[in-house]
């Protein structure tokens, strides 16, 4: 029986042992064949992923240049017919401002006085009203709220006067 056991020894030491022959039959050329190869591999999956976002940031810029015109066309137009609307309602007031001069004409002096503070006043929102090509969409609000804001103390000013 001893001799059965030293053969299921060997028999079980010999199969233990081939997957080691197996790999040692693998020389070190091959195993830097299939590095290099896993590699290449890789650097191919790299590239094609770098040309994808390369092109989805390029397509991506391109919507966002188009928004970003189209937003900036808007606010110009926004500011441009405001500016449109302001200027026709200051040459409305001027209008009233010179009817209010034939007046003051014949009219005491204190109409006169009241007339020069009007101009006075006329002057300032004029100046601001200018200072909107300066404007930025960020401040756009807070300037036309204060322009709309000295715009009805104005209107309120002549319509008291006249």
């Amino acid at each position: 029986m001893s001799r059965s056991i030293r053969n299921c020894f060997f028999i079980a030491v010999a199969l233990a042992a081939a997957p080691f022959a197996v790999a040692c039959d693998k020389t070190g050329a091959d195993a830097q064949a299939e590095v290099d190869q896993a590699q290449d591999k890789a650097n191919a999956e790299i590239a094609k992923a770098n040309s994808q976002v390369t092109t989805t940031a390029g397509t991506a810029q391109a919507v966002a240049d188009k928004t970003i015109t189209a937003v900036q066309a808007d606010f110009a137009t926004t500011r441009e017919d405001y500016r449109h609307t302001v200027q026709s309602n200051l040459d409305a007031l001027d209008k009233q401002l010179a009817d209010l001069d034939v007046r003051a004409r014949t009219a005491k002096p204190d109409l006169r006085a009241t007339l020069v503070a009007l101009r006075a006043q006329r002057d300032a929102f004029v100046a601001d009203y200018q200072s909107l090509s300066n404007v930025t969409a960020i401040t756009w609000d807070a300037a036309r709220s204060r322009l709309d804001e000295e715009w009805t103390d104005l209107k309120a000013a002549v319509a008291k006067t006249g």
